[in-house]
């Protein structure tokens, strides 16, 4: 892997607050897939898949499965899967230096195409997204739980089929929705996949964001969001809750990218940040350190990074879309 692209604020972000769980005792899985625990509840309902640690240095979707494995989650219509997405990244994980490890030989949030049938690519990830692949086919409802680089509120991003606008305007604890073009064009990602990526197919995947990486905080939001997700897709009855904040519906209007390779914050933003202004400072881009400004009024940062890799995005700009904000 390339070095970090790493500075003074970059270094704020390195505290773990909590010990990555001992995944061990999952590992030979009940359906013949090492790290993966499937259950039927033999009553007609969709097959939904709970991942997490498809990035081996985003530890708190390993705790996330572990606590639902613990307190027997199993689904009273339908199918519930827990996937421990890159076991043997996640087995490298280092507190000291928590950026790295994110993965052995590739990302493996990158390898859903053309290389899953490339017989001279036996590298770590492929191996295992071909393993994945016979489950993943089989899934109506994915939630892929991330954690992200910087501070501030959870974020899914998803397609922005109407399957899954739909089934997100329902899940009230997610506070930001995401669409539109997220990254520079790269390989496929598992969100992206097959069933999920096809506009005309009911299957939705999500992939959720939910808070910093090695905040103890993300465990919770994303638990939280979980439960809401089974309950929304009818595998587990439905909850009272209490009434949830609304739902901001951004898309993507711009990708920041450094000039040269360069980058600094002006300050330290967070999660989506608002700016109501354009022309706004966000920071300054290359050896000349030129102004990188918003791009619009009502603007939105989206996912900051600080942990950059040469060449790497910084984070998006968005803008609401009208309309959609659910209550």
């Amino acid at each position: 892997m390339a070095p970090f692209v790493m500075n003074d604020l970059s270094r704020r972000y390195t505290n773990v607050e909590y010990a990555p769980v001992d995944i061990s005792e999952y590992a030979d899985g009940n359906i013949g897939i090492p790290y993966v625990w499937s259950y039927d509840s033999k009553q007609p309902g969709p097959h939904v898949m709970i991942c997490g640690i498809m990035h081996g240095n985003e530890i708190a979707g390993a705790e996330i499965l572990v606590r639902m494995l613990k307190n027997t989650v199993r689904p009273e219509n339908g199918r519930i899967t827990f996937c421990f997405g890159n076991p043997d990244a996640y087995a490298r994980f280092d507190c000291a230096a928590p950026y790295l490890n994110r993965f052995i030989d590739a990302d493996i949030n990158r390898v859903w195409g053309p290389e899953l049938e490339d017989p001279y690519n036996q590298g770590s990830e492929v191996r295992r997204a071909r393993a994945l692949r016979p489950i993943v086919d089989t899934v109506d409802y994915l939630l892929d739980i991330h954690t992200m680089q910087g501070r501030g509120r959870p974020v899914a991003l998803i397609q922005g089929k109407t399957a899954a606008l739909d089934l997100i305007a329902n899940i009230t604890s997610i506070p930001i929705v995401l669409t539109g073009t997220m990254h520079q064009a790269e390989r496929l990602r598992l969100r992206d996949y097959a069933q999920f990526g096809d506009p005309d197919d009911k299957a939705v995947a999500i992939q959720l964001e939910a808070g910093q990486h090695w905040e103890a905080s993300a465990i919770a939001q994303g638990e939280l969001i979980a439960m809401d997700f089974l309950e929304c897709v009818g595998v587990l009855p439905r909850q009272s809750k209490p009434r949830a904040q609304k739902q901001l519906h951004l898309e993507v209007v711009e990708i920041v990218l450094p000039k040269g390779g360069i980058f600094e914050y002006a300050k330290d933003f967070e999660n989506g940040t608002f700016f109501p202004h354009r022309g706004a400072l966000l920071g300054f881009s290359g050896p000349e350190r030129v102004e990188v400004l918003t791009p619009i009024d009502n603007c939105y940062f989206i996912m900051p990074v600080h942990f950059r890799l040469d060449g790497g995005s910084c984070g998006r700009f968005a803008r609401s879309i009208p309309g959609k904000v659910s209550a």
